[in-house]
C-alpha cells in the first residue's frame, strides 16, 4: 500500500514549513493524486468564503519528469453559477512549488501532502506561508463518494498521521455539502 506522509521539522525556509514527503518515486504521488477530490475542510481562505460552495480540485498530469501537475478547482456561488480556477504544482524535490493561473496569478504557495495509512482515498495538504498567504493553511481534501461525517471522523481519530497539529485542527472548517434549492413552482390555475 501506498503511504505518502509528511515530516515536520522546527525549521521553515521561505516561510515554507520545511516537510518531506516520503514518497520515493513522485510518479506514485502524481498517480495517487490523479482524479477528483472533495474539498472537505480547509484554513485556506479563499475556500473559507461561505459564498463558494462544494470545492472540488482534480489534478490532472501536465509532466511526468519532473512532475508537474495541474489543478482544475470547482466551485458553485449561488449568485454567479460553476466557477473554475486554474492552478499549477511542480514537484520541486521536498515539496511542490504551487501557483494559480488566470487573474489569480499573484497567489503562490508551496505544499506538501500528508495522509494515513488507513486510507488512500482522504489527504491532508499543507500550504506554507506566501506574501499572499500570511499564514499556512491546511486543505482536507478526500474522494467525493466519501460521506463527509466520516471523513470528518477519519481525521479527528488520526490527526497524526495527517500532520495536524492540535491547533490546526481546530481551526479546520468543515465544509457543508451544498444542494440548490429548487426554484419555486407555481402550482395554482388560476
Amino acid at each position: 500500500m501506498l503511504q505518502v506522509t509528511a515530516r515536520h521539522d522546527s525549521k521553515r525556509i521561505g516561510g515554507y514549513p520545511e516537510r518531506m514527503s516520503r514518497v520515493a518515486d513522485p510518479a506514485e504521488l502524481a498517480r495517487l493524486l490523479r482524479g477528483t477530490w472533495a474539498i472537505r475542510a480547509t484554513t485556506f481562505p479563499y475556500w473559507t468564503n461561505a459564498e463558494r460552495k462544494n470545492p472540488r480540485v482534480t489534478f490532472e498530469l501536465v509532466h511526468s519528469s519532473p512532475l508537474q501537475l495541474r489543478e482544475v478547482y470547482e466551485y458553485h456561488r449561488p449568485d454567479k453559477g460553476d466557477r473554475e480556477v486554474i492552478a499549477e504544482a511542480a514537484w520541486a524535490g521536498r515539496h511542490f512549488s504551487w501557483r494559480m493561473l488566470g487573474r489569480s496569478r499573484l497567489l503562490a504557495s508551496a505544499y506538501v501532502v500528508s495522509d494515513t495509512p488507513a486510507t488512500p482515498d482522504i489527504l491532508a495538504i499543507h500550504y506554507g506561508k506566501s506574501a499572499l498567504l500570511r499564514q499556512s493553511a491546511v486543505s482536507i481534501i478526500a474522494r467525493s463518494h466519501l460521506d463527509p461525517d466520516a471523513v470528518r471522523r477519519s481525521v479527528s481519530v488520526d490527526t497524526h498521521s495527517f500532520e495536524l497539529s492540535a491547533e490546526e485542527f481546530w481551526r479546520l472548517q468543515w465544509l457543508t455539502p451544498y444542494t440548490p434549492s429548487a426554484p419555486a413552482s407555481s402550482d395554482s390555475l388560476a
